[in-house]
């Protein structure tokens, strides 16, 4: 794993820093914390040293080295900027070297990742999105910001956004941007048929590999759109979610933006089937109870119906068997590339996956963490897609 060169500055956001470190460490990486003098009021130094189990640099502590800037850029192999002021960004942006946090900025040659937090004024301000353009131009790899209620008490657009997203980022801040202008539609997480008022018919997902092949595509360049049942990884911010419950809202929403999508992944635990009837009053316990069921719509097999020549669609096909089924899947349903896993290498809370890649002619066994099975399925969606275009 990389090893992480976390920068904070003086935002509210950085009382956060601690829960972001200790994610980047349950992943495998080595932190290195620098602060602002800025930032230093709003987290605890000695949390910082105890999740990173490394000191913690800032203008104002002792040095650790000689020349902090020149060790520590020798060092990393990515720098995250989190939370990332207005300042801080116009700094970058204009090559000001002030402080250590800026003064790496230009030392470094390793990747540079940008978690924006500010006021939502001062967010849209021009000369804030101008400062962000250069810095986009000159390689810097800008995550979205959250949109909702800022610790000022106003709301719109302009918090950082939450740890596990920038987490999820940072896994795909390296990858290149094959997708640049295409759109992206991703179905994600588990469907909930309702029984009655309090029970439901459900799948096993967690929504974690929807969540990973999301931030994957934003991070290559795609436009992106999530279709997720009630899962219990959410996909990052920034990309457009749409929150559904049972499989024939998730076929609605899938087939209203199918027409626009130049790539549709099929990752949802869709239930095949939903009660026949629902009963407004919860049913009373019985010794014996029988619920009977009707299908749901078959929604990747309908989408394949309507896919154009110049649309790819990857569909999953979960089996306990061989791969035989999986293949006869991909064919009745028309998609263009199917991923064959196994429950036991899916399902639960793991982070990494065992799948196969098959399509009409081809097989590739991948395994790893969910986040680079997902940018080996985009990119080898991204290749059928280009073998299409004229």
């Amino acid at each position: 794993m990389p090893r992480l060169l976390l920068c904070i500055t003086g935002g509210i956001a950085a009382y956060k820093a601690p829960s972001l470190v200790r994610l980047f460490v349950k992943r495998g990486h080595e932190v290195r914390c620098v602060l602002t003098r800025a930032a230093l009021p709003l987290v605890g130094i000695t949390a910082l040293q105890t999740v990173s189990g490394n000191p913690v640099y800032s203008d104002d502590l002792p040095a650790q080295f000689d020349m902090d800037h020149i060790r520590l850029s020798e060092w990393a192999d990515m720098m995250l900027v989190a939370p990332a002021t207005a300042n801080t960004i116009a700094k970058f942006a204009h090559g000001i070297a002030d402080n250590l946090v800026s003064t790496l900025a230009l030392s470094v040659r390793c990747k540079i990742v940008i978690a924006p937090a500010m006021n939502t004024v001062m967010w849209d301000k021009p000369v804030t999105q101008s400062n962000l353009g250069l810095l986009r131009d000159r390689g810097f790899f800008v995550l979205p910001v959250g949109v909702g209620e800022l610790a000022c008490g106003d709301s719109g657009a302009g918090r950082m956004i939450f740890p596990e997203s920038i987490v999820e980022y940072v896994a795909c801040a390296q990858m290149p941007k094959l997708l640049a202008g295409k759109k992206v539609l991703i179905a994600s997480g588990p469907t909930q048929e309702a029984i009655d008022p309090v029970r439901i018919l459900t799948n096993k997902s967690s929504g974690r590999m929807g969540a990973s092949l999301a931030a994957a595509a934003l991070a290559m360049g795609a436009d992106v759109t999530v279709v997720s049942g009630p899962a219990e990884v959410l996909p990052p911010e920034g990309v457009k979610r749409i929150d559904v419950e049972s499989a024939l809202q998730m076929h609605d929403e899938l087939h209203s933006h199918f027409a626009n999508a130049d790539i549709t992944i099929m990752a949802a635990a869709v239930a095949d089937y939903r009660p026949a009837r629902y009963s407004e009053n919860k049913l009373a316990r019985t010794s014996e109870m029988t619920i009977e069921l009707q299908s749901n719509p078959d929604i990747a097999a309908s989408l394949g119906e309507k896919k154009r020549n110049d649309q790819t669609i990857v569909c999953f096909a979960l089996e306990t068997g061989s791969e035989d089924r999986a293949v006869d899947k991909m064919r009745k349903k028309k998609c263009d590339l199917m991923v064959f896993n196994k429950p036991s290498d899916s399902l639960g809370t793991s982070d990494t996956s065992a799948v196969i890649l098959l399509t009409d002619g081809s097989r590739e066994e991948i395994s790893g963490t969910k986040t680079s099975c997902a940018q080996k399925i985009l990119s080898k969606a991204v290749s059928m897609l280009s073998d299409k275009t004229p």
